[in-house]
């Protein structure tokens, strides 16, 4: 009688293990038409080796979209000044524009009573070979210090945070 009653209790374990174990199967293979699990695992290996390459793709044109980005401009600083004593208000301008490699330009305006004369000179790794003024030098200084009015600009412009 006890041996049955043992019996019993070990049916009825093996019976929930087996639910257990079905109901699992049934999750693995829903939706494959009744596969086995072999077909199945392979199927998946080929999709995560087809994900894997396409990761990879993308991997790459980010490294060139990255090397791109560094020759776009990312730092800008302006100042702007009165360049005469005789005019009103502070008319005259100098930008800095430089990229990651801080290579750029840096455009002059100077506003007189009469004429207004702009130019531009080339920076390359943040020095010129033309003579800066001191309003140009500091708008250099500016950009490289990613500095607007003052500002420390944090890195993304979707943030527009400042310090």
């Amino acid at each position: 009688m006890t041996f049955n009653i043992l019996l019993f209790i070990l049916l009825l374990c093996n019976y929930l293990i087996t639910a257990n174990l079905k109901d699992k199967y049934k999750k693995l293979v829903k939706g494959t038409n009744g596969k086995n699990i072999e077909g199945i695992l392979l199927q998946h290996k080929e999709e995560v080796d087809e994900v894997r390459s396409e990761f990879q793709q993308f991997n790459r044109r980010l490294d060139l979209f990255d090397n791109r980005l560094s020759f776009c401009v990312q730092k800008i600083g302006i100042i702007r000044y009165n360049a005469f004593k005789d005019t009103g208000s502070d008319l005259s301008f100098s930008i800095a524009m430089l990229d990651d490699n801080n290579d750029g330009l840096i455009i002059t305006g100077i506003h007189g009573r009469t004429e207004t004369i702009s130019y531009a000179k080339p920076i390359k790794e943040g020095k010129s070979n033309y003579s800066l003024s001191v309003e140009e030098l500091q708008a250099l200084e500016r950009a490289k210090a990613k500095e607007i009015d003052g500002l420390e600009m944090k890195s993304s412009r979707r943030s527009k945070e400042v310090v």
